[in-house]
């Protein structure tokens, strides 16, 4: 909007991360041409995690488990399994680009297989995130919970045997 006077300011009471962006300032008067300067205005705030990826793998494969955070400043990620903290070594590597971190095994083992946790950190805050690396026939339902793939010949046979009272 414009301002009329010698001294005009622009004051953003409860500003939001929505209202980041450029922003202008023109000065203009019947004796030269307008003065225009632009100013960004960057609203800082604490990582939230928007995407965490569980995945499923068979042993001998690779894999990758993502998790994405936004923040401003840019969050530093870091990841856990269990209580400790996981490095990028022994066949794990730790990819972080920007706003994203893949935890990736490049060869799955039954060790490999269980809860993971994502780590978010600016100098704002802190959020995580837990990931699972499932076995084959294991994953997530719809709801987010975990589920069994059952093979049909169980279901089959589950049927049958409830059908003759056995």
């Amino acid at each position: 909007r414009e301002f009329e006077g010698e001294e005009e300011f622009l004051e953003i009471l409860g500003i939001t991360r929505e209202q980041s962006g450029k922003y202008e300032c023109k000065a203009a008067n019947e004796v030269s041409t307008a003065d225009v300067k632009q100013v960004r205005v960057t609203v800082n705030y604490p990582p939230t995690i928007t995407e965490s990826k569980s995945n499923v793998s068979a042993t001998g494969r690779p894999v990758s488990l993502k998790c994405a955070a936004s923040a401003v400043p840019t969050p530093d990620f870091e990841w856990y399994r269990d209580d400790t903290r996981i490095n990028s070594a022994n066949g794990l590597e730790i990819r972080s680009i920007g706003s994203q971190s893949f935890l990736t095994v490049t060869n799955v083992t039954e060790e490999h297989y269980g809860n993971y946790t994502c780590v978010a950190t600016n100098k704002l805050g802190i959020t995580n995130a837990s990931l699972f690396l499932y076995r084959p026939g294991t994953g997530i339902a719809g709801n987010g919970s975990m589920c069994l793939a059952v093979p049909l010949w169980l279901l089959a046979a589950s049927m049958f045997c409830l059908l003759s009272k056995c």
